[in-house]
């Protein structure tokens, strides 16, 4: 039996977010807002990977894209790195690529997201990867190293994908 008391903290929130209707998802995600730490980032991810509805993937997306903690990038990487995430790294990626927080130690990550991804993930990739070297302080050495990479792909990619990777290859030579 319930009291009817709306949940307010973020444990709380949290075993109600695991819905079906992307409406009441963006209602918790909207009070999550307010209440939670970067603590509860990881079973807020976790709840998450368990969706298949794109609606509400497009929700937690947003939401991860809003956070402003400085620790973020280390946990959403730790995601994206799981296999167990695999479902769910384009959105992650998206969230990446939306926020203002600084994925630059990363860069290496998405440069091996934008080569074994499928075209989506790849497109997301190839706008973290642009989004960091245009606006943050990347060493010349780790730019190097990703555009290395990404050239040495090239002959392996998909047709659907040879024309992102040299458009990616592209914005990476002037910071060579």
């Amino acid at each position: 039996m319930t009291t009817g008391k709306t949940p307010t903290t973020s444990t709380e929130l949290l075993k109600q977010l695991n819905s079906s209707d992307p409406v009441q998802v963006k209602k918790i995600l909207q009070k999550l807002e307010k209440v939670a730490n970067i603590n509860d980032l990881p079973g807020i991810i976790h709840v998450m990977s368990e969706a298949t509805d794109q609606l509400i993937l497009n929700e937690f997306a947003t939401f991860l894209s809003n956070i402003r903690s400085k620790s973020a990038p280390a946990v959403i990487a730790g995601f994206l790195a799981d296999p167990s995430c695999a479902n769910i790294r384009t959105a992650l990626t998206r969230s990446c690529w939306e926020s203002q927080l600084d994925y630059s130690p990363y860069l290496n990550l998405f440069a091996r997201l934008f080569i074994t991804g499928d075209y989506m993930l790849s497109l997301e990739a190839f706008s973290v990867i642009e989004n960091t070297c245009l606006e943050r302080p990347v060493k010349k050495s780790v730019i190097l190293e990703i555009s290395l990479l990404i050239k040495n792909s090239l002959p392996d990619q998909p047709e659907t994908k040879q024309r992102l990777t040299r458009e990616l290859i592209l914005v990476l030579e002037p910071f060579v």
